[in-house]
């Protein structure tokens, strides 16, 4: 065999042999590359569960986030709005604290001025309580002096009524002692007024009961309700008024026990009578 030919063979035995290497390499590096292939398959699969896993929780965040930046967005306009709505308070109540500081002025004002108007009312009015005390006084003076003229004014007409009926009593005891001298054998009928006598001390107030007239003599007969534990007696002389102001006439008591008198009526004053609830004095004047 030629010697090319040998190298030839020789040549094409170690391409054999190298090519028998490259495909034992390739095999195993076939097998290697296709797991290693199935490993990047199955990591990228895993990646792409991940990335998707990632991705709706990004989402989900996403959407929380967008729901929180909605809510702050909305209370953030809500302050936005309580801001203006404090502002425009604030800017009324400013206004408000100017009228109320303008008010305090004018009311400071008005508080002097109704001092000063208060200190001259106070003179005025302590002027007038001292010209209304100075009137009062002399209207009380007046008072005093018209009590004490009316009191003598009574005192003089109580006197005047007795000095009437002493003269009546004189008058009488006089026509009865002429007509007696006329008629000396005429028989007395009259009982002299004289023989009664008034109470001393103080006077004494009563009110009458009843009155009746006697069936034997026709004399009129009234009970008071004052007896001797009063100090009345028998004889005693009794003054009869009404309401204090009205003399009406005088009575002679008879008969007396311990609360109640009987009296007889000596004298009636013309035009007048005597009735139930009059009230009787022991003193004319009293």
């Amino acid at each position: 065999m030629h010697i090319l030919t040998k190298v030839f063979v020789l040549f094409a035995a170690v391409l054999s042999i190298m090519m028998a290497a490259l495909a034992i390499s390739f095999s195993v590096n076939a097998d290697r590359i296709l797991a290693d292939y199935d490993s990047a398959l199955a990591d990228a699969q895993s990646a792409r569960d991940s990335l998707s896993a990632y991705k709706a929780v990004e989402a989900q965040a996403k959407s929380t986030l967008e729901e929180d930046k909605q809510r702050i967005q909305d209370e953030l306009a809500s302050r936005d709005a309580d801001v203006r709505r404090l502002e425009a308070a604030n800017s009324e109540l400013r206004i408000a604290l100017r009228q109320a500081e303008s008010e305090r002025v004018s009311i400071t004002s008005k508080i002097a001025q109704l001092g000063v108007t208060t200190e001259t009312q106070a003179n005025i009015i302590a002027e007038y309580k001292d010209e209304l005390s100075r009137l009062r006084l002399a209207e009380l003076n007046y008072r005093d002096e018209k009590i004490d003229l009316e009191k003598q004014l009574g005192d003089l007409e109580s006197q005047v009524i007795v000095f009437t009926q002493n003269n009546r009593m004189l008058n009488e005891q006089l026509t009865e002692m002429r007509r007696l001298v006329d008629n000396p054998g005429a028989s007395t009928s009259v009982s002299f007024n004289n023989t009664s006598t008034e109470i001393a001390g103080a006077p004494i107030s009563g009110r009458i009961d009843e009155v009746r007239t006697d069936p034997n003599t026709g004399d009129k007969l009234v009970k008071i309700n004052l007896g001797t534990n009063d100090r009345i007696t028998n004889n005693a002389r009794m003054y009869v008024h009404r309401n204090g102001s009205t003399y009406l006439g005088e009575l002679v008591v008879f008969k007396v026990d311990l609360n109640h008198a009987v009296a007889r009526v000596a004298y009636t004053v013309p035009g007048q009578s005597i009735r139930e609830g009059d009230q009787i004095l022991s003193k004319l004047g009293s």
